[in-house]
């Protein structure tokens, strides 16, 4: 049966999906142009198998709408019906670069992974190269299968249960020709997608495909078959002066000559076998015993190839798939190593290998820049500095470097170093001044210091600086060159701080890229690392592949072995069964014969017996008494024709003969063209028309008695009860009984007044201007209702019928009444059928319906605006929404949306 729909990528869906499965009816709520009804409406494309016979919304057909369903590419637009016989198979329809589709078989349950990848909670359609690959990988041995049209009608419709189809038909269901890809279903179905066009005429043909006949025009209404009438009138007369018994009366004489010759062989015959009988019956019970030698020797054999024979090839086959399975696993490993080394076939983990050394020494480099940026950045975290602070140190840091490079440059000049003579003064007043002064230039001396006794004099105060420590040596330019360098590397830190509180995200960035990169480079070297490791891995497996398949072939030959002594043995006792099957066959066969020989009353014993075999004497016996009993049968027959022509009336057939040969003189002879003249009446006008009418009477009888107890005894809104009467074309029809009786009596004349008949035909031969009559033109239809209130009506169904809401569930429950015989009645054989217009139906009908499709395994889909109560599960689609440049998304829809619903008191 049908589980799932599925469409993917169409003009108003990006993703639409209705999971059946256990559900007996389903609806889906959604507000008008949402796209209810294009999506059950693509039931079209797996119940109708002939393209010519869709129809879609407002009438159109396929090509019109194939841009709807696939949105106008070839590509990545699909259809999925998922189906559930005997396990899971899916019917792909897609449309292909012609504008036309096409079908394919993919076995085992719809996968989504296959058609749609989903990246960031957002999805797309792959494409269909794309889908074709992962459905191959995901099932290599069952691949995708593109089906022809009979492959396809095949699979939907059959009467083989074992073929798996969607629809399990009856055999009655036939095809509409040979070429063709519809039946009697379809012919049903199709309707019940647009109930709107069931009209009478639909109506009719519908019942007629419920008749199950096959309906053949009546082709006899020409100017020839009246010519023929006319031709044997002329005739008649002649014919009568030709009727003759002397042809039959020598056929009566050798009849009886015949007669008697046979019933005294059947005698000798009769006693024959009789005698023989119990001989041969008694050595076949022998044979046929269970304690004889033939079946004891049955026995040993069955029990040599079941329990002995069978139970060794087994244990081989369970090693044969161990082996197999080993050598797949080494196959498969193998694969993955030589992947593997391809993908490594650059790198060597050797000192020589430049690349590998790139690797490594990149990888170095990678990891202390890494160490250098985490460091800064956590540096920067822990000591809180702002941007203007570092600015502030860059700035003094550039002022102290300007000062002491200018110290280093004018070293002799510096003011420390001129301002005394005696080197003690100038170790005290180096220590006493700021550096700033200390190292201004030398032509800032006014005067030079002679005395630096304490205290020490400042301006007009005066300063004790005994407990001042007093530097031991003076800087040298070494000490200055030193405090430079330690100034620049500061300068080049607060540089990079500086830098780093600027671009801290893209210092963030470049440490998580060096990171990545770290870790990358880290696991590629590892995998080369273990490239020789991989290298011997590979060795192993081939060596032990081999010894495995070693293996492997001498167990294939034991089972070969096996199976040809299985065979042998099995050829044994079936020749062995045989035998005893056919002794038993024999010897039910002779008592058959005894039975029907013995009861064969009218054959008396003659006491002889015949030299001839046992078992040729019933066949001759029955060959000869069937013969006997034609030639008693026609020469009693013969023997009354003639008492009736000669008005005679003597019982003793043999005094009959004498009397009658005594008088015969001459009888004329019959013209063989006056009687293929009669044959050809008979078969060509009468007894095709008498068939034609035939028919029609029991297309009429199944009607009246069989389709209308069928109907459904369920309410329908005000309706108690519904009954379909036909409506004769009385006139046609009485021309037609008349031309019927275009037959004879005994092949000599006719059995009616021949008038009647040929102005039937004649009226007819105008009124039908040579065309052919078909069965829709001997009736019309009218659907008799009875409502609650008992009133009869009489309706016509090519308009609407009371409401809205009953005119569409009358109309399914006849078209449903026919369908559900056509197939067969079992919960693996669901239907899906579609049902509009939900809310005009009304909550009673619904209840009735959904009650209905459950007992005859029918599953509605309903499409309507708003929820109604009863139905067991509900898809609920919302208003697309519209993008920035005011167009509509497309629809998404499945499980997601979907809301079971189990009633109490439920059945």
């Amino acid at each position: 049966m049908l589980n799932k729909i599925v469409i993917i990528n169409s003009e108003l869906y990006a993703k639409a999906s209705i999971h059946v499965g256990e559900s007996s009816s389903i609806q889906i709520a959604a507000e008008n142009n949402v796209g209810k009804s294009s999506f059950i409406n693509a039931l079209n494309f797996l119940y109708i198998t002939d393209k010519d016979q869709m129809r879609f919304e407002d009438d159109r057909k396929l090509s019109d709408s194939m841009k709807h369903y696939f949105d106008g590419t070839s590509l990545h637009s699909f259809i999925i019906f998922e189906i559930l016989k005997n396990g899971y198979y899916s019917i792909l329809v897609k449309a292909t670069p012609e504008n036309t589709i096409e079908y394919y078989k993919i076995t085992g349950e719809y996968d989504e992974s296959c058609f749609v990848e989903t990246n960031n909670g957002k999805f797309k359609a792959r494409r269909w190269n794309n889908v074709l690959q992962l459905l191959t990988l995901k099932n290599p041995t069952d691949v995708p299968i593109k089906l022809s049209n009979e492959e396809l009608y095949n699979l939907v419709y059959n009467s083989d249960k074992n073929k798996n189809p969607v629809v399990w038909l009856k055999k009655n269901v036939k095809r509409n020709g040979r070429k063709s890809f519809s039946n009697n279903f379809t012919d049903i179905y199709r309707h019940l997608i647009r109930t709107s066009d069931i009209n009478e005429k639909s109506f009719k043909n519908a019942l007629l495909v419920a008749d199950g006949q096959q309906h053949i025009p009546l082709n006899v209404l020409s100017s020839t078959s009246f010519e023929k009438i006319e031709e044997f009138e002329k005739k008649k007369t002649h014919l009568q002066h030709l009727i003759s018994i002397k042809t039959d009366f020598e056929k009566l004489k050798l009849l009886n000559d015949e007669f008697i010759s046979q019933e005294s062989i059947l005698g000798k015959l009769k006693n024959t076998f009789l005698k023989k009988f119990n001989t041969v019956e008694q050595e076949l019970t022998e044979k046929t015993d269970d304690n004889s030698e033939l079946s004891i020797s049955i026995k040993d054999l069955q029990t040599k190839i079941d329990v002995n024979l069978t139970q060794e090839r087994d244990i081989l086959i369970s090693a044969k798939t161990t082996l197999e399975n080993k050598i797949t696993t080494l196959i498969d490993e193998n694969k993955l190593i030589f992947k593997e080394l391809d993908e490594l076939k650059e790198y060597e983990p050797t000192t020589d290998n430049l690349l590998y050394q790139g690797l490594k020494n990149n990888l170095k480099d990678e990891e202390k820049k890494h160490t250098d940026l985490v460091s800064k950045l956590s540096q920067l975290e822990r000591s809180k500095f702002t941007e203007r602070e570092i600015l502030d140190a860059i700035r003094n840091l550039k002022t102290n470097i300007d000062k002491k490079e200018n110290a280093i440059k004018r070293f002799d000049n510096l003011l420390y170093q001129n301002i005394s003579k005696d080197e003690e003064t100038i170790k005290k007043i180096y220590s006493f001044l700021n550096r700033d002064i200390a190292e201004l230039d030398k032509s800032k001396i006014i005067k030079e210091i002679t005395n630096s006794d304490f205290p020490l004099q400042f301006f007009d105060g005066l300063i004790d600086v005994t407990d001042v420590e007093i530097q031991k040596e003076l800087p040298t330019i070494k000490n200055l060159q030193e405090e430079l360098l330690v100034k620049e590397k500061e300068l080049i830190e607060k540089k990079s701080q500086l830098q780093i509180v600027q671009n801290r995200k893209g210092v963030e960035k470049e440490i998580q890229a060096l990171s990545s990169s770290i870790k990358t480079n880290s696991e590629f070297l590892k995998r080369i690392d273990k490239k020789p490791e991989l290298k011997l891995k590979n060795e192993s497996n081939e060596k032990a592949i081999e010894v495995l398949e070693k293996e492997l072939k001498n167990n294939a030959q034991k089972i070969t072995d096996k199976d040809l002594e299985i065979g042998k043995t099995k050829n044994t006792l079936s020749l062995k069964i045989k035998e005893r099957t056919k002794y038993k066959d024999d010897l039910a066969n002779i008592k058959k014969q005894y039975q029907e020989i013995f009861d064969s009353r009218d054959i008396y014993e003659v006491e002889e017996i015949l030299d001839i075999e046992f078992e040729k004497i019933s066949e001759d016996f029955q060959s000869r008494y069937k013969k006997f009993l034609r030639i008693k049968e026609n020469r009693n027959n013969l023997k009354n024709d003639l008492h009736n022509v000669l008005k005679m009336d003597v019982k003793d057939i043999k005094k009959f003969i004498r009397d009658v040969d005594e008088e015969m003189i001459n009888i004329p002879q019959t013209e063989k063209v006056i009687n293929n003249l009669l044959d050809t009446l008979s078969h060509e006008i009468g007894s095709p028309t008498h068939s034609f009418i035939t028919q029609y009477n029991d297309f009429k009888t199944f009607v009246s008695r069989s389709y209308n107890q069928r109907l459904a005894e369920y309410p329908i809104s005000n309706i108690q009860s519904v009954k379909v009467k036909i409506d004769d074309n009385t006139d046609l029809i009485e021309d037609l009984e008349k031309i019927s009786q275009l037959k004879f009596s005994d092949g000599l004349d006719f059995n009616n007044e021949n008038s009647e008949s040929k102005e039937a035909l004649q009226r007819q031969l105008t009124n039908s201007n040579g065309k052919a009559i078909n069965i829709v033109d001997l009736f019309k239809i009218n659907v008799e209702i009875t409502k609650v209130t008992g009133k009869t009506e009489t309706i016509d169904l090519s308009k609407q019928v009371q409401s809205r809401g009953t005119n569409i569930v009358l109309k399914l429950y006849l078209f449903l009444n026919i369908l559900k015989e056509l197939v067969h009645n079992n919960i693996e054989n669901r239907t899906i059928i579609y049902v509009d217009e939900l809310d005009a139906i009304g909550q009673k009908n619904v209840k009735h319906l959904i009650q209905f499709c459950k007992v005859n395994h029918f599953v509605p889909i309903f499409a309507s605006p708003r929820k109604v109560e009863g139905i067991e599960k509900y898809y609920l689609l919302k208003e697309p929404q519209t993008d920035s440049k005011n167009r509509r998304k497309k629809i998404s829809f499945g499980e997601l949306q979907s809301f079971p619903v189990i009633y109490r008191n439920a059945e």
